[in-house]
């Protein structure tokens, strides 16, 4: 509310004393680096947050061709990864370009490398960043099982089991 015959801000006051500024001058000082620290941090958040993306992304692709089973799908499992890969990583990679996939049959394990870039420019070439992108890679494997091989066996066990116990049970 401005009051006629009144003065504000810095400067001799009706009183003739000067009124102090110097949280002015010190929070010019102190919010650009505030700021500074703040982007810093989203900045960072949306690097982990890819990063963790591509782990998770990794692994379900690795899990999910340790399952399949190859007769009925006609093909082997490193080119099932690369099938599916696109439709995994979808739209969800914020400032970062689509990863890259690559899978390999190990004897009994699929292991999947996959691989992405950021070009951030947030900071661009000064020492916490340096120019060009930042590149991260996971990696994930899985053992290849057949459920329903698995289920078939422990089936077979309960029957084994069931017909011992019914023997005994009966002498």
């Amino acid at each position: 509310m401005f009051i006629p015959g009144k003065k504000y801000g810095c400067g001799p006051s009706a009183a003739g004393k000067f009124k102090k500024a110097y949280f002015t001058v010190e929070m010019s000082l102190v919010f650009p680096i505030v700021l500074f620290i703040m982007v810093l941090l989203i900045h960072f958040a949306f690097f982990l947050y890819g990063r963790c993306l591509l782990s998770q992304d990794t692994y379900l692709l690795a899990f999910r061709a340790s399952i399949v089973n190859e007769e009925e799908l006609g093909t082997d499992r490193a080119s099932y990864v690369q099938e599916i890969a696109e439709a995994q990583f979808g739209e969800k990679y914020l400032g970062n370009y689509r990863p890259r996939a690559e899978a390999a049959v190990d004897g009994d394990q699929v292991r999947v490398e996959s691989e992405s870039e950021g070009t951030h420019r947030t900071m661009s070439g000064s020492s916490l960043m340096p120019r060009g992108s930042w590149t991260y890679m996971t990696a994930a494997r899985a053992e290849i099982i057949d459920p329903a091989g698995r289920i078939r066996r422990i089936d077979r066990m309960a029957d084994v089991a069931k017909g011992i116990y019914e023997s005994v049970k009966q002498k």
